[in-house]
């Protein structure tokens, strides 16, 4: 999670459910649009059959929506219809408010197998189905779709998998653009320890060059006082060569002087360089107490110091890895660990145990009163005296 923006993964967790939400309503209202539009032509399919008073208006109606093939799969899909069909007078034609009808309506024997009605009944029915006619028909849809049904499920699972994969992109854009970052710090930091290599060499040449004039001034010093008694050229030759000898411990203590001043600014630029990649305090905090609570769950024959939590973080590379196996092993039997040297602290205190792993890593341990072992310490070479001193003080 270290890659991601809060505003990409806030969007990420917002949108899918305000999205679904906006959808399922948008859905509602087309299909509630289209079957009207649908049924609308649909009502009266056989105008002929209600003047002639071969059936009643309610059960041409409520046949043509009965029959509406859309319906049928849209409630396999969990959407929940509700149909009303009345005239501007008020007068209900479907659903039916009453259970008698004019006629039982069977679609498979409508006009195969049903006696056509009397004379006398089929003039009726056609004055009222005229008369309903006149009045006007109002077609009424209200659609719904039921929640956890395949089709809402459907578009919920759409928009968590479209927001899913932006959630990945957006990880890999981050975790790409932090490891050019790490390179080139790395690169940085080689440069500036090569430097400071080289400057450190080149002071302890100039140290000794310096210890070699020092001593040769010094001899000549001896020899000027034992031949204090020889001729003035003597002596005069003496003293321009031991002044040549000063002029040149002067040369040699300000090149020196301009090595270490060199050396210091290295140093400064190293300095800088490392605090570029460590993380800021607030977040170091929160990875610290994640990296101890992660280790009480698995290490439970350990304890676990801040420091060595805070060290532990501090680790660059694959130390982080052989840390964490010398962690296990420690676990699994203390008894069996290489230590590389007692580090004794106050006096009566017990003492601190120090093992190595990667080469560059130290570790300090000592066992505690419970008979677990405690990690009181994860440090390199670099922290050796930081961590030496810690120990001091506990």
């Amino acid at each position: 999670m270290r890659h991601l923006s809060f505003r990409i993964l806030f969007l990420c967790i917002f949108l899918p459910p305000v999205l679904y939400i906006f959808s399922i309503q948008a859905l509602e209202a087309v299909i509630q649009e289209k079957w009207t539009a649908a049924l609308e032509t649909r009502l009266i399919s056989d105008p002929i059959a209600l003047l002639e008073g071969r059936i009643s208006i309610q059960d041409e109606v409520r046949r043509n929506i009965d029959n509406y093939p859309a319906t049928r799969y849209a409630v396999k899909w969990g959407v929940v219809y509700r149909i009303v069909v009345k005239t501007k007078a008020g007068r209900w034609l479907y659903p039916q408010m009453s259970p008698q009808d004019y006629y039982s309506f069977d679609s498979g024997t409508f006009h195969s197998e049903r006696d056509p009605p009397d004379p006398l009944e089929a003039v009726r029915l056609a004055k009222e189905n005229l008369k309903v006619m006149e009045e006007g028909i109002m077609l009424s849809v209200a659609v719904e779709i039921q929640r956890n049904t395949w089709l809402a499920n459907s578009v919920l699972l759409f928009y968590i998998f479209v927001f899913s994969f932006i959630l990945y992109r957006a990880y890999l854009a981050g975790a790409r653009q932090a490891e050019q970052l790490y390179l080139r710090n790395q690169h940085a930091l080689d440069a500036a320890y090569g430097k400071l290599d080289a400057a450190q060499e080149h002071l302890r040449d100039v140290a000794d060059k310096e210890k070699a004039y020092q001593h040769e001034i010094k001899e000549l010093q001896s020899e000027l006082a034992v031949a204090g008694n020889k001729v003035r050229a003597t002596e005069d030759e003496a003293l321009a060569e031991m002044e040549a000898l000063e002029e040149k411990l002067h040369e040699s203590v300000a090149l020196r002087e301009n090595i270490e001043k060199e050396v210091a600014e290295l140093k400064e630029e190293l300095e800088s360089l490392e605090s570029t990649k460590k993380i800021s305090s607030r977040k170091q905090d929160r990875q610290i107490k994640a990296t101890t609570k992660r280790f009480r769950t698995l290490y439970k024959n350990l304890d676990f110091h801040y420091r060595a939590a805070e060290g532990f973080v501090n680790l660059q590379g694959d130390l982080q890895l052989r840390a964490e196996e010398l962690i296990h092993n420690m676990n699994e039997d203390s008894a069996r660990l290489t230590v590389k040297r007692k580090v004794f602290s106050r006096k009566g205190a017990l003492p601190a145990f120090e093992s190595e792993f990667a080469y560059r890593g130290r570790l300090y341990w000592k066992q505690g009163a419970d008979g677990k072992a405690q990690i009181l310490a994860i440090g390199t070479k670099n922290t050796q005296t930081k961590d030496l001193a810690y120990l001091e003080s506990l």
